[in-house]
């Protein structure tokens, strides 16, 4: 498993990417799961600002 600071577009351009298979938002924090056709299972954090944490669960 591998945790990345994200900016915005990051964090954007993987949601985009990929298929979304939840969402789950708490206090601004929005935590989506997904599965990304190159990088596969992933985590994405988002916080109020944008701003978020990749996280790239291994298989």
């Amino acid at each position: 498993m591998r945790m990345l600071d994200a900016e915005p577009d990051i964090i954007r351009d993987l949601s985009d990417e990929s298929e979304l298979i939840g969402e789950k938002t708490v206090a601004g924090i929005t935590v989506f799961t997904a599965r990304h056709p190159t990088l596969g299972k992933l985590v994405l954090v988002k916080g109020p600002d944008g701003r978020g944490v990749v996280v790239e669960i291994d298989e």
